[in-house]
This record gives structure tokens, C-alpha cells and sequence, in this order.
């Protein structure tokens, strides 16, 4: 799965790191220790969940949209982000879909995250190049 999925190495001493992601961020009363989810209350009042948001070890949120993990819709977009989401709201694995969504490799990534005890798949369409892409990736990819 490493070949189908961005996974975050940090190459910077452990101290260093620890003191990276133990750090408050927004005035919150718990640190910043890995990408966690935050429901939005704007959608709550919906009878079905179709959109969260994450927030990245860095602060930033990202609004996604949630799909099953077996809905082929998740991976018909180019050029977004797909987090592979457990069912303890965790995220397993992050990729960029790229600019083809090239059908063979995305539905690889599907089926090994699915192994992997993924239940949903969110779908974050707003980072709008590869750099910002590349960004929010590596905010939100699980910790290795």
C-alpha cells in the first residue's frame, strides 16, 4: 500500500518533531497532534451526512465531501484529495486522485484501503493546484 498512498516522513530529530505536533494551535485547549475530524454545523440539521471537515496537524481546515467506501463516484474526480477514513474517524490513507484519475491505480488504492479497515472515503475538491495538493496531503496523511 505505501506505493499507492502519501505517507508523511518527517526527517527532523524526534525532539524536534514531538515539539512540532504537540503545539496548540487557534487558541484550542488540546494539542495538534495528528489530522482529526470536525463535523460541520452547518450541515447538521441534513438528514444524511454528506459533508465534514478535517483539520490538518497545521491548523488548516478541509471541507470534504464523504462517500462509502464502495461508491465509484469517490474516485471519478480529478485533481482532488482522497482520504481513506476508518470507521473510528481516523484517517488510514491520503492520495491525490491526479489529473487523469487513472481508473486501474485509484481502484487498487480503494481495495487495499478497504483491507485496511477503511469505511469511507473523503473527498476534499477545493486545493486547486499541485502544490496545494501537495500541501494538504502532507497535513492530513496519517503519521508512519
Amino acid at each position: 500500500m505505501a506505493a499507492l498512498a502519501y505517507r508523511h516522513q518527517d526527517h527532523r530529530s524526534a525532539s524536534r518533531q514531538s515539539d512540532l505536533f504537540t503545539e496548540t494551535r487557534f487558541g484550542e485547549d488540546e494539542p495538534v497532534q495528528a489530522a482529526r475530524e470536525l463535523p460541520m454545523r452547518s450541515t447538521a440539521g441534513l438528514g444524511e451526512r454528506r459533508f465534514t471537515a478535517w483539520r490538518g496537524r497545521s491548523g488548516r481546515r478541509y471541507v470534504a465531501s464523504i462517500f462509502a467506501i464502495g461508491d465509484g463516484h469517490a474516485l471519478g474526480f480529478t485533481d482532488a484529495i482522497l482520504l481513506a477514513v476508518s470507521g473510528e474517524r481516523r484517517i488510514l490513507a491520503a492520495r491525490d486522485s491526479g489529473p487523469l484519475g487513472i481508473e486501474a491505480a485509484l481502484t487498487r488504492w480503494q481495495q487495499a484501503v478497504t483491507q485496511a479497515g477503511a469505511s469511507e472515503i473523503h473527498v476534499h475538491l477545493l486545493a486547486e493546484d499541485g502544490i496545494s495538493r501537495r500541501a494538504a496531503l502532507l497535513d492530513l496523511m496519517p503519521e508512519v
